[in-house]
């Protein structure tokens, strides 16, 4: 009788060569974290749904991470923009009231 499990390992072999095969054909360039890792502009303004002038504005003003090579065209990494996304997080009124709580437990013995 077979081993399950390199029946499974099989499948699963089968499975990743065939998604390859479409990432392939499909010109999708990922890394082992499933991020596509570079993106041109047309594809950076669908992600982030704003127009070519707002995202040029941004790279004017150097408020968001990109790459130029060799002229003109602009190249963002998607994990670099992801990251640029989550910055300034809005602080939850729960985690505020943690926070200060904290702060007192922490500082009552100081006096």
């Amino acid at each position: 009788m077979e081993n399950p499990f390199e029946i499974i390992v099989e499948k699963l072999t089968v499975i990743e060569k065939r998604l390859s095969t479409i990432e392939h054909k499909l010109g999708v360039t990922s890394n082992e974290n499933g991020y596509k890792e570079v993106m041109n502009l047309n594809q950076v303004c669908d992600y982030l749904e704003i127009s070519k002038s707002h995202l040029y504005k941004l790279t004017s003003n150097q408020e968001i991470p990109h790459y130029k090579r060799g002229g003109k065209k602009l190249y963002f990494n998607k994990y670099e923009i992801d990251n640029w996304l989550l910055q300034n997080k809005i602080v939850t009124r729960r985690e505020i009231e943690m926070q200060a709580a904290n702060y007192c437990i922490k500082n009552k013995f100081k006096n």
